[in-house]
């Protein structure tokens, strides 16, 4: 399964509506599609795709939205789901309506519309959802043809229809549960959204020398071990010209690793993984604890055929405009900024031209919001200015 397009309406954190294009807007060059995945002569997908503003703009919330709706396409209910708080803040009366598009092994394009209220039994501090109505429509994919056409579906009668009588359905699960009992068809993430703040190897095995190298050149290699059931750990250290050490938790590293090695070796090992299962990997601020040319050099393996040859995506946040200098197309960034409410545009939308530097656009206030407010700026320069250092 691979997701075209979703669109949310009715989250309180957003201004509008909310919406994310998987699927390319702009024209597509036959000899520059490598950083593209195709579905069809008329369907490609951007295989790395950015969301940028400044501070609290509301990148890691979109990043959220995402992550949820990929882990409720994958059967989970949906107050389970870690996210659930991106729910938060409706009344009894409101809804959230989420419109999502996506393609299937089966060769099918389908749209599910899932709404969402609050349980009005919950309604307190312990909020809980259900699922109020849902649809499903399904069409094939040699019946596009024309990007336009990819998702019109008015004409066409729901394949699926939820029951909320049906015994064996929890109300809190998509009906896409049937989907994907019936194709195998979940959806592989790997989310290290919640991991920005906390630097710590997540997964233990024998590292890949190649990425160790790669990160830190002085380290001969690196083994992680876990045995009895989780309870043993056992780390194996060895720096070039230097007896092993070993070592019993991961905490431990920190004395020995600088942080972006142990940045590297979570998100290239999580990286491995997607590249070699195709799914989606999702980031919040890949540049910290990176230097730019790592984070760049990641971006650039979800754009290279011979290293991404399952079509995986790369999702991720960033403070850094440099990053987007990377990226040829404008269909694959989003500008994010919050001003009474978050909203998030294609920068395709804004800015017709390529060929223009996208970090120098970014940086020079053309695109307005996505530069720290002069008058803040000097707020605080005078601030600094007259402190006093007293307490």
């Amino acid at each position: 399964m691979r997701l075209l397009k979703i669109k949310v309406n009715g989250l309180k954190l957003f201004l509008d509506s909310l919406e994310i294009d998987f699927t390319t807007s702009q024209r597509v060059i036959k000899d520059k599609n490598e950083m593209l995945y195709k579905i069809s002569p008329q369907i490609h997908l951007n295989k790395a795709i950015s969301f940028i503003g400044i501070n609290a703009s509301g990148k890691t919330s979109t990043l959220k939205v995402i992550s949820f709706i990929i882990q409720m396409l994958n059967n989970e209910p949906i107050n389970n789901i870690k996210y659930k708080d991106i729910l938060y803040g409706i009344s009894v009366d409101e809804k959230i309506t989420f419109e999502t598009y996506f393609s299937t092994q089966a060769g099918t394009i389908n749209k599910l519309e899932t709404i969402i209220v609050k349980d009005r039994l919950y309604d307190g501090e312990d909020e809980k959802f259900v699922i109020f109505d849902e649809k499903m429509w399904s069409k094939g994919v040699a019946s596009v043809k024309t990007k336009k056409s990819l998702f019109v579906f008015e004409d066409l009668a729901p394949v699926q229809v939820r029951d909320n009588d049906e015994m064996f359905l929890a109300d809190d699960v998509s009906i896409i549960i049937a989907l994907n009992k019936k194709n195998s068809s979940k959806i592989y993430c790997e989310d290290l959204v919640t991991w920005t703040n906390l630097n710590l190897v997540r997964i233990l095995g024998k590292f890949p020398k190649e990425l160790i190298t790669f990160l830190d050149p002085s380290i001969e290699y690196l083994e992680g071990e876990v045995s009895d059931g989780g309870k043993k750990i056992e780390i194996r250290l060895k720096f070039k010209n230097k007896k092993e050490m070993i070592l019993y938790s991961p905490f431990e590293l920190e004395e020995y690793l600088s942080s972006g090695t142990i940045k590297g070796v979570n998100v290239f090992m999580h990286a491995m993984m997607v590249l070699s299962k195709g799914g989606y990997l999702i980031i919040d601020e890949l540049e910290n604890h990176f230097n730019k040319e790592i984070a760049i050099t990641l971006v650039r393996f979800f754009m290279t055929d011979s290293v991404n040859k399952k079509g995986s995506t790369i999702l991720f946040s960033t403070h850094y405009p440099e990053l987007l200098d990377v990226f040829e197309r404008n269909d694959n960034i989003y500008i994010i900024k919050n001003e009474g409410g978050i909203s998030v545009e294609n920068l395709s939308d804004m800015l017709n031209r390529n060929d223009i530097k996208k970090s120098e656009i970014y940086q020079s206030g053309y695109l307005q919001g996505t530069v720290i407010a002069y008058e803040a700026y000097m707020d605080l320069k005078n601030s600094i200015i007259n402190f006093k250092g007293d307490k």
